[in-house]
């Protein structure tokens, strides 16, 4: 049977919702005050600075917790106790392997450029040894590839799944479960950094797992109207300015809570009679955010090396590279995946966890 007009229209949301976080990741890394060394002074004050630093920290920086967000309410919308080892399975095809080959990828091309001098001088890339301890390190502490830490977070998640749905499979005990999580992240309590960031982002996940368990039929129903949609808006302004003056654990998990529901509300904005729909159909190349996201920061490193190096020290040059780096990213994801015969190369299946 097909899918439903309800269930296409979520799906939709879905792909604008991970399209417009997944611009927002590549700004993240895309900041490159660093290496175009030479400031526009712009009314007394380096603007194009100032630009990339309000978009790759403080409106970007919500997007791994919406994120979070979205993957703890899709893994758990569908989950149930009979689905415990299909999920499992799912999970392994779709994060474990990716993560595991593309550790690997990420580790092999550093060690090639660290054997050629010109392009070692370039990337500033020391000699790298080809050891079996090497490529453990690589592996398991994303050594070359540092954004991955999102995706071993999620294999965690996925790991310890059972727990956490046994936790917010109950409303009550749901609902303190995230609440003692959340009390426990902003009191500093755990005092190992990695741990501390694992539970952090877990309460954005197991919160998104419980509006998927309990809210499921509310927020992919629902017709979001646009005093709704302002009104998350206004709440996501809020939490940005209580996030600039308390700029702890709280203030980010809010921010990207608060972020989310009106990114989230604006993909499901249904105007009038509820006939005219805010966003239209989703493009296919739109729809290569796994490929983007797992691409984009050797792109991004890249550009940002070899056109301060070659071109301009000039924050003309880089502020210009820093917008046009997300078009890119996704152009070269689109044209990739159109060579690996649209997708259907095993290659390209289970580098992507066959999406």
């Amino acid at each position: 049977m097909g899918k439903t007009k309800q269930e296409d229209n979520f799906s939709n949301n879905v792909y604008w919702y991970n399209f417009i976080l997944c611009i927002l990741v590549v700004f993240i890394h895309a900041r490159n005050d660093g290496a175009f060394t030479v400031p526009v002074v712009i009314f007394g004050s380096s603007i194009f600075n100032e630009m990339e630093s309000f978009f790759a920290v403080d409106i970007a920086g919500a997007a791994v917790g919406g994120f979070y967000l979205c993957s703890g309410y899709l893994f758990f919308r569908s989950y149930s106790w009979s689905q415990t080892l299909a999920k499992y399975k799912s999970r392994v095809h779709s994060i474990l392997i990716p993560y595991v080959l593309w550790t690997l990828i990420y580790f092999f091309i550093h060690v090639l450029i660290s054997r050629i001098p010109s392009l070692a001088a370039i990337f500033q890339e020391a000699p790298i040894a080809l050891t079996w301890q090497s490529v453990l390190d690589a592996v398991f502490n994303y050594r070359y590839c540092a954004f991955l830490w999102f995706l071993q977070f999620l294999i965690l998640y996925a790991t310890v799944s059972p727990i956490l749905y046994f936790l917010i499979g109950n409303r009550y005990l749901g609902a303190a479960a995230i609440l003692l999580a959340l009390f426990t992240a902003c009191t500093n309590i755990i005092k190992n950094g990695q741990a501390a960031a694992v539970l952090n982002w877990m309460v954005l996940y197991m919160l998104g797992g419980y509006l998927g368990v309990h809210y499921k039929t509310v927020i992919e129903s629902k017709k979001v109207s646009t005093k709704f949609l302002l009104g998350t808006c206004v709440l996501a302004f809020a939490a940005f300015w209580i996030r600039k003056g308390f700029p702890g654990v709280f203030g980010v998990l809010f921010y990207s809570f608060a972020f989310a529901a009106a990114l989230w509300c604006l993909t499901a904005w249904e105007k009038g009679n509820g006939k005219d729909r805010t966003m239209p159909v989703v493009r296919d190349w739109q729809k290569n955010t796994f490929a983007v996201y797992m691409t984009h920061f050797m792109l991004v490193q890249g550009a940002n090396a070899i056109i301060s190096k070659f071109v301009s020290q000039s924050m003309w040059a880089g502020i210009i590279l820093f917008f046009s780096l997300p078009v890119i990213c996704f152009g070269a994801a689109a044209l990739a995946k159109k060579i690996c015969r649209d997708g259907n190369l095993f290659l390209w299946k289970i580098l992507m966890g066959s999406r």
